[in-house]
């Protein structure tokens, strides 16, 4: 995989370099290879070059607009989710949350731009504020003004993420699910604080109206905060749920063969943790493929270290739909 990827980036830069990819995916190269090449959507096409074709069609961009929304209606709804992650006790404090509320909506605020600019149709998101149970049914509110026929979810995840995972209730709520893959980094959200002036306007001229530090120290800190910068995004594919009805089926399994466990990167099916049966029939579907996978070894899935004790759908990045002829179906269905 390592060697795929260093083929990979060179190509990603000399196709930025020329204008074929948006700038905003400068300095994301890498990240944006590992989760295609590791996600295996590259096999999906011919070559890289028709990859980093299908990618320019795919690709969107968001700015300090989209930012801005975004950041609106994550605070409005931050102060109503739980603090606790699902299926774990890990606690996030409201401004934690507020910025995860943040990151989702960009994914959903990415799939609106880009139906709009390579679609012409306009869908509006369902930002009412209320109990997380009410948001998991559709993240879409209207398709050109009327009630969706499907009911769709966009998940949202890092350029370097490839999986597509539903946990636990959310599963049975939606018809479609849609993977997006954004480029956020830990620095987007002081960066934007600092483009919409309250880190000068209100940090900086606080500080010095109260003599609390000097103008040199406060000059030296607005220096070192991030300039906010567009968020380059793409939408990676989508999946169509009533395909698969079947709660225990495992469709597709593939994965690296290590001394004691065995790395899954494609992946289409059910998933739960702590039932023996998921695991015996990845088994089984990596032996029919000629892997040897003795019973010492832990099944594993790439990237992540523990799924929430729950059932899930999962799906990896490279198995789903993105071709322009999919969307066309897709949309002709919404």
């Amino acid at each position: 995989m390592s060697s795929k990827i260093s083929l990979c980036v060179p190509r990603i830069r000399s196709a930025i370099s020329k204008g074929e990819l948006p700038d905003s995916f400068r300095g994301f190269e890498e990240e944006l290879c590992e989760g295609a090449v590791r996600g295996l959507d590259v096999n999906q096409f011919s070559d890289y070059d028709d990859w980093i074709a299908w990618l320019r069609w795919a690709s969107v961009s968001l700015d300090e607009d989209d930012y801005l929304k975004a950041a609106l209606h994550g605070l409005y709804l931050a102060p109503k989710l739980a603090a606790t992650d699902y299926g774990t006790s890990r606690q996030r404090d409201l401004g934690q949350l507020w910025t995860d509320s943040i990151r989702g909506f960009l994914g959903e605020a990415s799939f609106t731009k880009w139906l709009q600019e390579r679609f012409g149709v306009s869908i509006e998101l369902d930002y009412k504020r209320g109990q997380l149970e009410e948001f998991l049914h559709s993240d879409i509110k209207s398709v050109d003004g009327r009630e969706p026929k499907l009911k769709v979810s966009i998940k949202a995840t890092k350029l370097g993420g490839i999986w597509l995972d539903v946990p636990g209730a959310q599963i049975g709520h939606s018809d479609v699910f849609v993977l997006v893959r954004m480029g956020v980094t830990r620095e987007q959200f002081i960066g934007f604080l600092k483009k919409i002036s309250v880190v000068r306007d209100k940090l900086i001229r606080g500080a010095l109206e109260r003599g609390l530090m000097k103008e040199e120290e406060l000059k030296d800190l607005w220096n070192v905060v991030p300039e906010f910068t567009s968020i380059p995004a793409y939408i990676a594919g989508f999946l169509d749920k009533p395909e698969y009805k079947d709660e225990h089926a495992v469709i597709e399994a593939d994965g690296e063969v290590k001394k004691k466990r065995v790395i899954i990167n494609k992946y289409l099916g059910f998933w739960h943790p702590e039932k023996p049966e998921y695991d015996e029939a990845v088994r089984i579907l990596l032996a029919g493929r000629g892997k040897a996978v003795e019973k010492y070894m832990r099944i594993e899935f790439e990237g992540i270290g523990n799924f929430s004790r729950a059932l899930h759908f999962v799906s990896s990045s490279g198995v789903l739909k993105k071709r322009k002829e999919d969307w066309e179906r897709l949309i002709k269905k919404l």
